[in-house]
């Protein structure tokens, strides 16, 4: 018998969820029903959670700031280069696997939204994303730098929300070097990531 998740887990889950539906829906399309046939669980029960559709989609983005914070922190000791990078590309892809949903969220920022709100609590998330990989802000650095890191990102967004065997099915634990590998070749470095780290 397995353990129940936590209120907190659920919570996360759900709110993860909510994220990967704005990343490709927007807010219109992000509706309570929505998450729920998502989630499995009832829209009472998502409405017990979250009292409404904009605190859920609050909330969503509030997780994917917190957690993309969590990460910059985590190598803001690091000088710029490959040692940062390598060390941001691990974390990323670590919380990616874990949660499909934030790493298609955040991968948005490099894209127009239609919503304005929507666009503007994205563009944080692309400025925190920015000041781990040492670029200035979106749409600022060198040409070549900033598509490389926005192609990692594509790339680990793309391999962690559909597995190379199955587009419908997300990526399993087992492809965690294999994305890690493809995400830091586009960054090109010109070495092993295990020689960054």
């Amino acid at each position: 018998m397995g353990i129940r998740p936590s209120k907190e887990e659920i919570d996360a889950a759900v709110l993860d969820v909510a994220a990967g539906l704005l990343a490709r829906r927007g807010v219109k399309g992000t509706s309570i029903q929505a998450v729920a046939d998502a989630t499995g669980y009832s829209k009472a029960g998502i409405l017990n959670r979250f009292t409404s559709k904009g605190t859920l989609i609050g909330k969503s983005v509030e997780q994917c700031r917190s957690q993309t914070h969590d990460v910059l922190c985590s190598v803001s000791d690091l000088p710029g280069g490959p040692a940062r990078d390598a060390a941001s590309l691990v974390a990323l892809t670590d919380l990616a696997l874990r949660r499909p949903g934030y790493i298609s969220l955040v991968s948005a920022f490099a894209t127009p939204l239609e919503e304005p709100h929507l666009q503007r609590e994205v563009e944080l998330l692309g400025s925190d994303i920015c000041r781990m990989f040492c670029l200035p802000e979106p749409g600022q650095g060198s040409l070549e730098r900033r598509c490389r890191v926005i192609g990692a990102l594509g790339a680990l967004c793309t391999l962690a929300v559909a597995g190379p065997d199955d587009a419908a099915a997300p990526a399993s634990p087992e492809t965690r070097p294999h994305i890690l590998a493809t995400a830091w070749s586009t960054l090109g470095h010109g070495m092993a990531l295990s020689d960054a780290r």
